[in-house]
């Protein structure tokens, strides 16, 4: 049985390299950054994962697209069960203003928020990601027309819609760069974030960061705290919650510290909140508190306590060269006691990022790198060449 099981690890192991294999090489033939493709869109427009190019895949991507923007601007769960509803989602295209395609590169994680068509989800292949727009006029109208053509659906929705969202706009300021949370370099801090809020109740929206956003508002709006730029860049995004922050790593408290500021701003009332913390992931942590002002994350949630046994942990591995790196770093990763399963999530050309499961183990897996002399705790810049790594758990470095 041991021979058996012994085997089945050894393939196990054998597809993870040739899987990074692949993906090492064409990091280093295209020269770049593979990050994960998350679905940034404003309101009105969605990316869906598709399986081709086809008639068909296009109008089960005008579905999936239609349902996802009028969750998001209803804020109402039972609103795909109206009648009029129903009958538009049978003709969905009518409400498309345009669409687009685009080819990730290969080795790219696709983020669980994307929505997918059905040919995806029975095949668990997707070659293509279609950004749907939508008429954003037509799509109120549907909207606010639709809730009266059930009886029972007549309550109001908006209240629900406004306190449990809110747009984010947040400049990070880390080694002499200034990066905004729509960059590619801040898709760990953005899903960090989701995370968070989502203990408490609450979705985040973030800014596309197309040119209609960086002509609303500016890197130096957003150092300066400019609440009236802030609000009126987003009112395409039709949020009536909008929390602003700018964070900036504190050289006085070495590599971990960050001072910085959070706005919350709802119409005319704002609250403020000035911080000093040890961490990145502490700073996230106080702007989602000035987000839900008396507001606690659900019972269930523990940041790193046994029951987020479902929830990963997100490791960052620096120095990464080879395939014997790769699995120096994974044999470590899975013999640490209480570590349950670890995969790759991201790679980079020489970093990587592992999901641990389950979170409560990271504290383990720090203790046990205290022993080695390969492996090293470390603090990875925000702004590094990899991308990768914004907002892990925990940041290790391979060599002496």
């Amino acid at each position: 049985m041991n021979q058996k099981n012994g085997r089945e690890q050894m393939r196990a192991h054998s597809r993870r390299l040739q899987w990074l294999g692949l993906c090492l090489a064409l990091a280093g033939i295209v020269s770049s950054v593979m990050t994960p493709v998350h679905a940034q869109s404003d309101a009105y427009s969605v990316e869906v994962a598709v399986a081709n190019r086809s008639a068909s895949e296009q109008q089960a991507a005008y579905l999936a697209a239609i349902r996802r923007v009028l969750l998001n601007n209803s804020g109402d769960k039972t609103l795909l069960n109206r009648d009029k509803i129903r009958e538009a989602l049978r003709d969905a295209e009518q409400y498309v203003t345009g669409f687009t395609y685009r080819t990730p590169l290969p080795g790219t994680v696709i983020s669980s928020d994307i929505p997918i068509t059905q040919l995806v989800r029975d095949t668990g292949e997707a070659t293509q990601l279609m950004m749907v727009t939508f008429d954003r006029a037509l799509i109120r109208e549907l909207i606010d027309t639709s809730s009266g053509t059930n009886q029972e659906q007549r309550a109001p929705v908006a209240v629900a819609r406004q306190n449990n969202s809110a747009l984010v706009w947040l400049l990070i300021q880390d080694t002499g760069r200034d990066i905004l949370i729509s960059d590619p370099e801040a898709v760990n801090v953005q899903a960090r974030a989701r995370e968070l809020a989502g203990a408490m109740g609450v979705s985040l929206v973030f800014p596309v960061g197309d040119a209609a956003d960086q002509q609303a508002v500016s890197v130096n709006d957003l150092l300066q705290m400019n609440v009236e730029s802030v609000q009126l860049a987003s009112e395409r995004y039709e949020q009536r919650t909008i929390l602003l922050g700018g964070l900036r790593r504190d050289d006085n408290r070495g590599s971990r510290g960050w001072i910085g500021q959070w706005i919350k701003i709802e119409g005319d009332q704002q609250s403020q909140a000035d911080f000093n913390s040890s961490t990145l992931d502490e700073a996230l942590q106080e702007g989602m508190s000035v987000l839900v002002e008396n507001g606690a994350a659900d019972s269930a949630y523990r940041y790193g306590g046994p029951a987020a046994a479902d929830t990963e942990g997100l490791v960052w591995v620096g120095s990464v060269r080879s395939l014997d790196d790769y699995a120096s770093v994974i044999n470590f990763l899975e013999a640490v006691p209480n570590v349950g399963t670890v995969y790759p999530k991201e790679v980079g050309d020489t970093t990587m990022v592992f999901a641990v499961l389950p979170r409560s183990a990271l504290r383990d897996i720090e203790i046990a790198s205290e022993s080695q002399n390969w492996i090293r705790r470390t603090a990875p810049t925000l702004g590094s060449a990899s991308g990768l790594g914004a907002s892990a758990d925990l940041s290790l470095e391979l060599g002496q």
